[in-house]
């Protein structure tokens, strides 16, 4: 009976994992497909930017009152979620701001806009791709506080979640009899005489 339970929360876990792929796989063709405005004024970039930002920022407190409730393995795929979300977001912007000139270097497809998002995320700035307008440098620094506030984010969650995970197997370990309890510390092991 227990095994059947294992089986069908593996199978819970495979479907859910599949779903995230989906969504994945889904936002990104939806990032491709969307045009960027044309051509338009700052002032209207920093609307529309704002604008998004604002819906990123409550999508993001959203999903995080929804993550804390939530199992190890849906915090971990909800993280996903929302990261794809921003790095879709931030590339769609740069990608609208590039159209004003002078603004990005070597930024002229959706593909190198995300390809900037991406190393801008983990802090690799290859230097090829760059902002060069007020602008634009303006936009990545809210970016990189963006980036710098959710990987604090992500980071405590996976710590939780794999502190959690130790503790359940720890627990299950003293529980199931075989006596392979780790031991708490200095003194001699335990069942020595």
């Amino acid at each position: 009976m227990q095994d059947r339970g294992a089986r069908s929360g593996d199978v819970r876990r495979l479907w859910d994992s599949l779903g995230t792929l989906l969504f994945v796989l889904i936002a990104t063709v939806v990032y491709f497909v969307i045009p960027v405005p044309g051509q338009m004024r700052e002032s209207s970039w920093w609307v529309l930017f704002g604008v998004g930002l604002l819906v990123l920022a409550l999508l993001i407190m959203v999903r995080i009152r929804t993550l804390l409730r939530a199992s190890a393995d849906a915090r971990a795929r909800g993280l996903i979620v929302v990261l794809v979300c921003a790095v879709l977001f931030f590339a769609w912007a740069d990608d609208a701001l590039a159209v004003l000139p002078g603004q990005y270097v070597d930024l002229h497809t959706k593909t190198d806009a995300i390809y900037f998002c991406v190393s801008t995320l983990a802090t690799v700035g290859f230097g090829d791709v760059h902002a060069a307008g007020q602008a634009a440098r303006a936009a990545e620094t809210l970016q990189v506080l963006f980036n710098i506030i959710f990987l604090g984010t992500a980071v405590t969650f996976v710590t939780g979640i794999l502190r959690q995970r130790a503790q359940t197997r720890g627990q299950q370990a003293a529980h199931s009899g075989n006596g392979d309890v780790p031991d708490s510390g200095p003194g001699p092991a335990r069942g020595a005489s």
